[in-house]
């Protein structure tokens, strides 16, 4: 089976390369009124970044850029990947201002569940690595910046996100997320947005016992015929289903399909996990 693109937590955000032609607009209002001290606080940034809104929602398929849980579009945030008017950048820096200039910026702007980005979770945390120089005003995105969240617009969590079914004696078994291989930047991003959180914990168990379970089911018994053409129809038809940019939890999916067929089975039949 061919390679195909889906969309894990964090999902990777395609979004259009054009930005929204009112947001050019916003950005040059925004600005002319902001330059060159930046906004005391936050009710002296305007909010008319919030005009990328529906475009944001559309272009994520309606999910949340960090949970990937899918949600509706009012009472919903435009997220600021970097925080607009103060960045908590510990442990990497103490400087605490905020990246005003980037807050009408296409590429920092994300449609994200209040969970995921207000207290106690994202809120205005943005974790540099030790080592690292902030931008300062007016300055374009790396820089010298080592961030330690994983940024959906840019990359996949796939590397830094692991799902995993916790089994304990007395207990249900329940999905959880960890950071892969130990990596630092998805132990931080699980921390910082709460992606580890108990009703997320909840819906990723449910996901895979209602959901999941019934296409899981027929690839793990295809699996027993040892029969190519069986297996590659019975994971296909799962990747049509649940590894798609559409799909909810898409992340999930692709964990509980790696855990059910290992890897000598997909080489051994020609199976390929989707790119993501």
């Amino acid at each position: 089976m061919g390679a195909r693109r889906a969309e894990p937590v964090v999902i990777r955000v395609h979004r259009p390369a054009n930005e929204p032609a009112a947001l050019a607009t916003a950005r040059a209002a925004a600005l002319a009124t902001l330059q060159p001290a930046g906004p005391a606080s936050r009710k002296d940034l305007p909010g008319t970044y919030k005009v990328a809104h529906d475009d944001l929602w559309t272009a994520q398929h309606y999910k949340c850029a960090y949970c990937e849980h899918r949600e509706q579009s009012k009472r919903n945030d435009v997220e600021h990947f970097r925080p607009a008017v103060r960045a908590d950048r510990k442990p990497g820096s103490t400087s605490t201002h905020g990246y005003w200039w980037l807050a009408y910026t296409w590429e920092n702007l994300l449609f994200s569940c209040r969970n995921c980005n207000q207290s106690p979770a994202k809120l205005d945390k943005f974790p540099l690595a030790v080592g690292s120089t902030p931008l300062t005003p007016q300055q374009s995105p790396p820089g010298q910046e080592q961030p330690l969240l994983i940024d959906p617009a840019t990359e996949s969590g796939l590397d830094h996100l692991e799902y995993v079914e916790e089994r304990r004696p007395g207990v249900a078994p329940r999905w959880t997320l960890r950071a892969r291989n130990g990596s630092l930047r998805g132990d931080w991003t699980i921390r910082v947005c709460k992606l580890d959180r108990p009703d997320l914990i909840s819906l990723y168990t449910t996901h895979v016992t209602t959901t999941l379970t019934p296409d899981r089911d027929k690839v793990r018994h295809a699996v027993t015929t040892g029969d190519t053409g069986t297996i590659r129809a019975a994971w296909g038809a799962y990747v049509d289903r649940h590894l798609q940019p559409t799909s909810v939890f898409a992340g999930l999916a692709y964990d509980v399909l790696a855990t059910d067929v290992p890897e000598m089975t997909r080489r051994q039949h020609g199976l390929v996990l989707p790119t993501l």
